[in-house]
């Protein structure tokens, strides 16, 4: 039987996690007796100097501790007692007796030995040499009035019969509180940080016995070396109290604090327990060849790839390698058959308990089923049996369960959590993990890797409604409630983008924070699944484009350039006020080209800042920034476990989990560029109708607007060639399709539309191409989030009018306040049903068009530029009647030799992009 009970108390992986978990503290004490034998051991061994006593003590190359036992949390309780209750009731015990001794006598008269220079023969700690002051103490006579302990000195307070016999029984209860005698010797730098005078008390955590028990040689002393890599301090008594309560507020079962440190031991010892079986394995090549051929000296032989070659090396080496199979194939087959085992000891038969009572004791005094190294064995054998995805969240499956409220989501399992774990703590309800979950970054990168899906989250909103909350922060707190918390429709996808290193702004301590892009809900995506895939672009032929969406893109031009110049220089952090990033931007934007210059010279400030408000509102809407362990618990849901009966505790366990639901695979940033490019591109369009065309246009269900570019040859003379470039735009209803009432084409000379339609940027002269103009329109609607997308996206002329009932321009006005009001009463809400939008649709125009002049001469048509003209390709004619009107005094000008008109949307164009009404009423005042 004691066999048995030897067996489970030190032969237990169990035992070796828990025997870690213990404290001791150590007092600063007195030079007297005890340690100057000490000291002089350590000088007559060469350890330390050979100095005055008082010297070395003084200077702090030798330190006096007296030690108390270790305070283990994990001991042996009594019966309807658990462990951390005991823990508990002695660090209150040496806390009040800390607290009461901070101004006490033994304290006071420490304080002053380390705060005066000592005489040589250190007389005044001779009041601790607990057998001198005993000796004192015998047979005198009390009758003795007081004198001050604390002021007292040491021949003083032992000449005293009355106050020495106090003092006798004070020194006593030190000495059985700390029983243990150590010391430190700094060197000489590290003495210079000595502690002083009422900086007493040392706290460490873990074992103190660092070393074998050894002697110095020549030394009189049997010593070990005391480990200290647990150590804080010095405190003084009142700060010693305090950071005792502080131990056991954070180490409470309910902060899984004790848990969690538990779980990450017993995963140590596991790691270097299948170690030794990895080294082993790696071993048994040279082992086999040892045993099957005459050992060969490898002593300073450099290995070499193999060559075969020799029919006796090669059958050698098929039995070495026939064999080392064999072994492998072993391992394997023993990895498969434990990867999800139960293995047990059965340590004996319970007798006939027929009283519950009695079932209840028995109980009480057992533990839980740890199903850890079950777990850590699949890890263990990956080796050999092949098992990937064995990590938290790796594997993550289709369940039943969730096809009907969220259909095509997958479950991820984080971990598993008990109740009690490891024990419980009064009437607390709380739940700690079985299994340790994986660091919150380490984790986040595993969900960064599922291209094309993506965890849903809650926000902040939404997690104080669930009672949900995150206390990494506070981890003196509960840390895990038991109770469910599930997945919603309303639960908004999110996509990691990065990492960054940052300070919090509350603790000033540096952690981890995370950016996310914000996607779709599974509401949203189930009502208004076009947007929530990765968006349509238009690549011109041949751009690089068409293939970098994952990796950023090349820029298109100019405009592109001051989009992202505003923002490098500062206008999106600071958009109400333009003056301060002025120069900035303006240095940069001289080295970026004239075109982009003259379109800045032509915008007004006010534009910019507008400009920078969109930019900042949707990257607001677009991305997140959180610390990377608040993130993870954002997205982790739970749920109860049904019960296993895997032991006699009965102890609930949930599930931590997390759900992906496919998404977006674009670059999150790059698919930001598009939108807020494409939004920018459409209102720069619908605020040059309103400023060239009659108002009436949007009182129209919708409305659209047309822009191209136009190159015109012109000659004077054989020798002298040139193209000129137009930008031209016209706006139409769907009340009003067509020659005979659509508005005509008007010259714009805003470089920001020029640069769309490509006359800004376009070649010129003997490198004039149709590939460099673009003709497009782009049609506008409004309408709630289902209502646009459902609405058919042809050309405006091509489509039925919208069946909505309500003008454009009163959809706008009007959902600009609802939408404020819908934001007011749900702010963090993450797709609103009802929300008003305005969608804007691109379409190319179908063809280029070509009309050349017949040259005046023979000679013209040697011209480079004329002949490059010429040979332009692919474009149809245009028909005089179809000639725009607005170019009429450039087509009748004696100079006049051909025109080119463009189609084709501009290089990364979203086919489809959202505006919020409010944004579009700043840039159209309607």
């Amino acid at each position: 039987m004691q066999s048995m009970i030897n067996e489970i108390t030190s032969n237990s992986i169990d035992s070796m996690a828990k025997e870690i978990f213990s404290i001791y503290v150590c007092t600063r004490w007195a030079p007297n007796s005890e340690f100057t034998q000490i000291l002089d051991g350590e000088m007559a061994t060469g350890q330390l100097p050979r100095k005055k006593a008082s010297k070395l003590y003084r200077d702090g190359r030798f330190i006096p501790l007296r030690c108390s036992e270790n305070f283990k949390v994990f001991s042996d309780a009594s019966l309807g007692k658990t462990n951390f209750e005991v823990f508990e009731g002695q660090m209150q015990s040496l806390a009040t007796w800390y607290a009461a001794e901070k101004d006490g006598a033994v304290s006071s008269r420490l304080a002053k030995l380390a705060g005066v220079d000592l005489h040589p023969d250190l007389r005044e700690a001779t009041a601790f040499d607990l057998g001198t002051v005993a000796k004192a103490a015998q047979g005198c006579d009390d009758s003795q009035s007081w004198i001050s302990v604390i002021d007292a000195k040491s021949q003083e307070l032992l000449s005293n019969c009355r106050t020495v016999k106090w003092w006798l029984s004070k020194l006593r209860d030190w000495h059985r509180a700390m029983p243990f005698t150590s010391f430190m010797s700094p060197d000489q730098e590290g003495a210079k940080m000595a502690p002083k005078q009422k900086e007493q008390v040392l706290m460490c955590f873990g074992k103190r016995v660092a070393s074998q028990l050894h002697r110095r040689e020549g030394g009189q002393h049997l010593m070990t070396d005391q480990n200290a890599i647990g150590c804080h301090g010095f405190w003084n008594m009142g700060q010693a109290a305090l950071m005792l309560d502080r131990i056991v507020k954070l180490w409470r079962p309910p902060t899984c604090q004790l848990a969690s440190m538990e779980l990450e031991m017993k995963v140590k010892i596991m790691e270097l327990i299948a170690s030794m079986n990895s080294r082993l394995f790696d071993a048994l090549p040279a082992l086999l060849t040892e045993e099957i051929s005459a050992s060969p000296d490898f002593d300073g032989k450099a290995l070499e790839a193999s060559s075969l070659g020799v029919s006796l090396v090669r059958g050698m080496w098929q039995t070495i390698t026939s064999s080392f199979s064999a072994l492998k194939g072993q391992y394997t087959r023993l990895g498969q058959l434990l990867g999800n085992t139960v293995v047990k000891w059965t340590v004996c038969p319970l007798k006939n308990i027929s009283e519950a009572q009695e079932l209840d004791k028995l109980d009480s005094a057992l533990g839980t089923e740890d199903d850890l190294a079950r777990y850590y064995a699949e890890i263990a054998y990956a080796k050999w049996t092949g098992k990937t995805n064995l990590l938290p969240g790796e594997e993550c499956i289709d369940e039943e369960s969730l096809r009907s409220s969220m259909a095509h989501c997958r479950v991820c399992t984080l971990g598993t959590l008990q109740q009690d774990m490891p024990e419980p703590y009064k009437d607390e309800k709380f739940i700690c993990p079985v299994r340790p979950f994986l660091p919150a970054k380490q984790q986040l990168e595993i969900f960064e890797k599922k291209n094309g899906w993506c965890p849903l989250r809650m926000n902040s909103k939404q997690m104080e409604a669930a009672k949900w909350f995150y206390r990494g922060r506070t981890p003196q707190k509960t840390q895990h409630d038991m109770m469910e918390n599930k997945p919603q429709g309303d639960f908004q996808a999110i996509k990691l983008v990065d990492f960054k290193s940052r300070q919090d702004s509350d603790f000033h301590m540096w952690r981890s924070f995370a950016t996310v892009s914000l996607q779709c809900t599974r509401e949203e995506s189930e009502e208004t699944p076009r947007w929530c895939k990765d968006p349509e672009v238009h690549y011109s032929s041949g751009s690089v484009n068409s293939f970098v969406d994952s990796m950023g893109r090349v820029g298109r031009g100019a405009r592109r350039l001051v989009m992202r110049g505003m923002h490098k220089a500062g206008m999106a952090e600071e958009p109400k006020t333009n003056n301060a990033p002025g120069k900035a931007f303006t240095q940069w934007l001289y080295q970026r080209g004239k075109h982009a210059e003259a379109w800045l010279k032509g915008t007004s400030s006010e534009w910019f800042g507008k400009a920078a408000d969109r930019y900042e509102k949707l990257r607001t809407k677009s991305f997140h920034t959180s610390e990377a362990a608040e993130l993870l618990h954002s997205m982790s849901f739970q749920r109860e476990l049904e019960s296993t009966g895997a032991d006699s505790k009965q102890k609930q366990r949930y599930e931590r989990f997390a759900v992906i639901a496919p998404c977006k695979s674009m670059d999150p940033e790059t698919e930001f560029d598009l939108k807020y490019e494409s939004a920018e591109d459409a209102l720069q369009l619908a605020r040059k109708v309103h400023q060239k065309f009659d108002a009436s246009i949007f009182k129209s269900k919708a409305f659209a607007v047309q822009l191209m570019g136009a190159s015109i040859l012109k000659m004077n003379g054989d020798q002298s060639a040139w193209v000129e470039f137009r930008t031209l735009v016209r706006a139409f209803s769907p009340n009003c399709f067509g020659k005979e009432c659509s508005n005509d084409w008007v010259v714009t000379k805003n470089a920001m539309i020029g640069e769309l339609a490509g006359s800004i940027s376009a070649h010129g002269g003997e490198s004039v191409r149709s590939s460099d103009l673009t003709g497009f329109e782009a049609t506008f609607n409004c309408g709630t989030r289902p209502e646009m997308h459902d609405l058919p996206r042809e050309r405006l002329g091509k489509a039925e009018p919208p069946v909505v009932s309500q003008s454009f321009v009163e959809c706008v006005t009007h959902g600009a306040v609802k939408n404020k009001e819908l934001r007011n009463t749900a702010p963090e809400a993450p797709y609103l049903r009802e929300e008003t939008v305005v969608r804007i649709t691109f379409h190319s125009l179908e063809d280029c068009r070509l009309h050349l002049s017949t040259a005046r001469n023979s000679n013209e048509t040697e011209n480079p530029v004329y002949r490059t003209f010429s040979s332009i390709s692919g474009c149809p004619g245009i028909a005089e009647a179809d000639f725009p009107k607005i170019l009429k005094r450039d087509i009748e000008e004696s100079r006049f030799r051909g025109l080119l008109l463009g189609s084709g949307l501009p290089d990364e164009t979203l086919f489809e992009v959202l505006v919020d009404p409010e944004d579009f009423l700043k840039e159209v005042p309607l």
